[in-house]
């Protein structure tokens, strides 16, 4: 017998209401024992039925509700009554009551043929020993009896039978409500679980009585904690909204920034929606949120590069315009610092000038470089080997502080791309890194490996860092920390990661240093 059996709670039910009226039926005989005759055979009988009630209960849990189970139990209780009948007055007894008691147990269990079984059972044991008894009882009087005992068996077999049927139909409606139920509950889990922004709902009360499974993922524990406490315990950036909600009743989706335990920051875009019963009253509201953060910042790269594009066309025109009086300029300056006929003072200013017509050359190669990248000439290329080239180059600069170098590359990986591109980003990169670098213990890591079709490329360093409400600006043309910056470098590699189809992140900590990250597509075409 299994726990699903669905006669399971209907046997132990009337197993319980058998053990409550053999236990009345016990106090009240010790209680007429000075009325009632045989009061110990009655004990006997009651004790019997004590025993019997046990034996029943194990055989269910051993073998279910089995049909020979069933008659056995019938036949042995119409037994006990009938012993108890003939024990206690035979016709008159008043234990006669008990004949219904055991057909109306009968047609609970085995419906209409137990039914009719202990009706037929009931009815003959009765008739016998209404026959076979002794004591001198008036005839009409002890027919009378007889058939109205009779009838109130049969009358109660109909009804226990019309009872039965209509407790099975009634398990049956239950059965399939609960099978519907489980299928619209789990219909219910996977619609919300499937669906991929969070969902909230609260009470009137505004306390959490719902949440899906991305709901957990986007807010963490603090919500899976949060079930029956008040949304501003949980979520009091959300709960402000909520109340913004019930004033102006405008469901416009909304913008907040959500900080976990760990105070890791995500944008979070939030609409909520009212709950209504059937009544039209308001029960709660909904809360449908969604991790926008690195939608923003693709829309804001997006837009970054729009502007870069625009910039960069009009700063190529500008710059190409430029390199021509500062060619002029720099071979006439030159030309003066090779007359004899100039003077100390005069020769340091020419040498200002040409300092500086240098500088301007430089800033007007890099525009021309960000705004007009060259053609491509792709290659394959060993990482490591670039990598310490460009790492050679930038020592030679003069005025950089010492570092420790930590490279963490495989000798044997290789890159399709444009080499002279490529070194312009490790150069930019490596720069960029030593110039932000403490004046002594400075350390600097360049680490490179293979992401299935991908090329992961970080430096990182333990520099100043950078500002936190700077670092949606460090690739924008122009942005620079240093005095002496042109606020072109990280510019430039920004553009061309993208071009490659790559991506570039930075990550920093002020006063701890800073790291960009390169993914770039194994082949760049």
């Amino acid at each position: 017998m299994t726990s699903s059996d669905p006669n399971r709670g209907l046997f132990y039910w009337i197993t319980t209401g058998r053990l409550a009226i053999l236990a009345s039926l016990l106090c009240g005989s010790y209680l007429l024992s000075s009325h009632l005759a045989n009061i110990s055979r009655l004990s006997l009988i009651l004790g019997g039925a004590f025993l019997l009630t046990i034996i029943y209960i194990l055989w269910y849990r051993e073998k279910g509700l089995e049909r020979a189970f069933v008659y056995t139990q019938t036949i042995l209780d119409v037994i006990l009554v009938d012993l108890a009948v003939y024990w206690t007055g035979g016709i008159n007894s008043p234990f006669v009551l008990l004949y219904p008691v055991v057909i109306i147990t009968s047609c609970l269990l085995a419906k209409r043929r137990g039914g009719t079984v202990s009706t037929l059972l009931s009815t003959v044991s009765y008739a016998f020993l209404c026959w076979t008894d002794t004591r001198q009882v008036h005839m009409a009087n002890a027919a009378y009896i007889f058939f109205i005992n009779v009838a109130a068996f049969n009358l109660t077999a109909v009804l226990g039978i019309i009872l039965a049927r209509r407790l099975q139909h009634t398990e049956r409606e239950l059965t399939v409500a609960r099978l519907d139920l489980r299928r619209i509950k789990e219909i219910h889990r996977h619609l919300t679980d499937s669906i991929q922004s969070g969902l909230i709902a609260v009470n009137e009360r505004e306390e959490v009585i719902f949440f899906n499974q991305v709901a957990i993922e986007v807010l963490g524990q603090e919500i899976a904690d949060g079930y029956g406490r008040s949304l501003r315990e949980v979520w009091p950036e959300c709960a402000e909204i909520l109340e913004e909600f019930k004033v102006s009743g405008q469901g416009d989706r909304r913008e907040t920034v959500y900080k976990d335990s760990l105070n890791s920051s995500k944008l979070l875009g939030i609409s909520i929606f009212p709950l209504k019963n059937r009544q039209d009253q308001y029960i709660g509201y909904g809360i449908i949120f969604r991790d926008i953060t690195e939608i923003r910042a693709r829309e804001e790269c997006l837009q970054r590069m729009d502007r870069l594009a625009a910039l960069g066309e009009m700063a190529a025109g500008l710059a190409h315009e430029i390199r021509n009086p500062l060619a002029s300029l720099s071979g006439a300056v030159q030309f003066l610092q090779e007359t004899a006929q100039v003077g100390p003072e005069e020769r340091r200013l020419l040498q200002i000038i040409e300092r500086e017509t240098g500088h301007l050359n430089d800033l007007t190669g890099n525009f021309l470089l960000y705004a007009r990248p060259e053609k491509r000439e792709v290659q394959d290329i060993s990482i490591l080997e670039e990598i310490e080239s460009v790492l050679a180059l930038v020592m030679q600069r003069k005025g950089l502080p010492d570092a420790d170098l930590d490279i963490d590359v495989q000798a044997n990986l290789w890159f399709r791309t444009d080499l002279a591109q490529f070194r312009q980003v490790l150069l930019n990169l490596i720069l960029n890194a030593y110039q932000s670098l403490p004046d002594t213990g400075g350390k600097i890591s360049v680490e490179a490996r293979e992401e299935g079709n991908q090329l992961f490329l970080r430096v990182s360093d333990n520099g100043k860092g950078i500002k936190t409400d700077d670092l949606s600006r460090v690739f924008n043309p122009f942005f620079t920390t240093r005095p002496d910056g042109t606020g072109l470098g990280l510019s430039i590699v920004h553009r061309l990661v993208h071009e490659w189809n790559g991506d570039i992140t930075v990550d920093s900590l002020q006063g701890k240093g800073s790291s960009f990250t390169l993914r770039l597509p194994r082949d760049i075409k």
